[in-house]
């Protein structure tokens, strides 16, 4: 295959999971991926990469809900997720209850509690669903956009905090890999929201993928085992708090 070639199936390649790809971010990702033909040993075997990132999102993310629980102390009465559903209604301008609660990412009894509390708070309003009679359509109130600004305000700081001293080029390396993952898999977990994981896993990766995840997964507790018997005192502990995250 002529370089060329090459090249065209890297950036189909690249196209296919990513929503809309930019020459520009190509050409880093295509750089980074054959900047070295023999990359020099990596400390983390390859086999726990993937439970390694896991658990450093996992912790980022435990992190910033910790924040911003303690942040929401100074705001009695309210609760974290009316920020999320506020600004999805917000963006929306007018949706279903279950497109909201599919956006947020949360069960739909769950959605529903939550959308019902803000209601009867006055910060949502309904209404009839012209295409739907079974349906209400939900949209935000003025009281709801104040409080959706002040609520914005008070969590900015647990984002400048955890991320403020990040270096600008890393920034736009994580905007770019976890915006492909997220814009990826927010449309696989719609569409298979009630389907078993293995299915998943075999739909995306072939019918051997279970067996592949578990069999990694064991590498991974042995490895991490290896170093516990090793350590002692608070290094163990460390390692116990990111062991199942």
């Amino acid at each position: 295959m002529s370089q060329l070639l090459e090249l065209i199936a890297e950036w189909e390649a690249y196209s296919e999971h990513v929503g809309k790809p930019a020459v520009a971010d190509f050409c880093e990702h295509y750089l980074r991926r054959h900047a070295k033909k023999k990359k020099e040993k990596t400390a983390i075997p390859a086999h726990d990469m993937d439970g390694v990132i896991t658990e450093l999102v996992g912790r980022m993310s435990a992190m910033h809900t910790t924040y911003a629980k303690m942040i929401l102390k100074e705001l009695p009465d309210i609760e974290l997720e009316w920020f999320y559903l506020l600004n999805i209604i917000k963006y929306k301008k007018e949706a279903k209850k279950t497109d909201i609660i599919s956006l947020g990412l949360m069960e739909q009894s769950t959605g529903i509690d939550i959308l019902n509390r803000m209601h009867k708070k006055g910060f949502i309003t309904e209404k009839n669903n012209p295409e739907d009679k079974r349906a209400k359509l939900i949209s935000i109130t003025d009281k709801g956009n104040t409080l959706l600004k002040k609520i914005g305000s008070y969590l900015y700081k647990v984002t400048y905090l955890l991320y403020h001293d990040v270096q600008e080029e890393d920034k736009q390396a994580l905007i770019r890999i976890l915006g492909s993952l997220q814009h990826r898999h927010q449309q696989v977990l719609l569409e298979n929201k009630h389907r078993k994981i293995d299915e998943v896993l075999q739909q995306l990766y072939g019918k051997d993928a279970p067996e592949e995840a578990a069999a990694a997964f064991s590498k991974q507790i042995k490895q991490k085992e290896k170093i516990m018997a090793s350590q002692k005192g608070e290094q163990v502990d460390d390692i116990i708090r990111s062991l199942y995250k």
